[in-house]
């Protein structure tokens, strides 16, 4: 009778587990926008972009975790650490945006100090000082841990001198804005598939 029990008991723990559905992700939907942010290396605030918005996030929210990353001419903030008290990280792949399917599991960087940014210039573009443009490098593709511990891929497809109005300019008229054309990717379930 014990044994009829225990058999008993085995057979419905194996039916439960096999019936349990396993959690499938569902592929990130791509998105290209463009995104305008402040034109000068030193002055001004820097323009807050939310994976989980899809766009920009007011200055004012700043201080909260409803950012992910932040720029002002071509210089990247990270919310986590030093800039931020989210629990962004970041790295920068030198993979096609398409080929990146999984985020890593570790290897984020950070903002460890206002110096010591997590992305750095020659991570992703080459300047040309005649038409005050960047040239994003072909094949890097960013890969956020969003604040909120969520995933994101991002890929710089231009960026170019614009006016505050988000209109292309050329010397020798002077940028107050820089136009970035994006193109991301955001997993909101909680896995790192794209």
């Amino acid at each position: 009778m014990k044994q009829l029990s225990v058999v008993a008991v085995a057979l419905v723990l194996l039916t439960a587990v096999s019936c349990r559905k396993e959690k499938k992700s569902v592929p990130a939907e791509v998105t290209t926008t463009a995104f305008l942010v402040n034109g000068s290396a030193t002055q001004g605030s820097h323009n807050f972009f939310s994976f989980s918005s899809g766009g920009e996030v007011p200055v004012s929210d700043s201080a909260t975790n409803r950012w992910d990353f932040a720029m002002r001419f071509e210089a990247f903030l990270v919310n986590s650490a030093a800039s931020g008290p989210g629990n962004a990280g970041v790295q920068v792949l030198n993979q096609p945006f398409d080929a990146v399917t999984i985020a890593p599991e570790a290897g984020y960087r950070f903002d460890t100090t206002a110096i010591q940014r997590a992305v750095k210039p020659d991570d992703w573009y080459i300047y040309n000082a005649v038409t005050r443009s960047f040239a994003p490098i072909a094949g890097r593709t960013f890969v956020f841990r969003t604040a909120t511990n969520r995933f994101g891929k991002l890929e710089i497809l231009s960026a170019d001198p614009a006016d505050d109005n988000g209109n292309l300019v050329v010397p020798p008229t002077r940028p107050t804005k820089i136009k970035y054309n994006i193109r991301f990717a955001y997993q909101p379930d909680g896995t790192r598939n794209f």
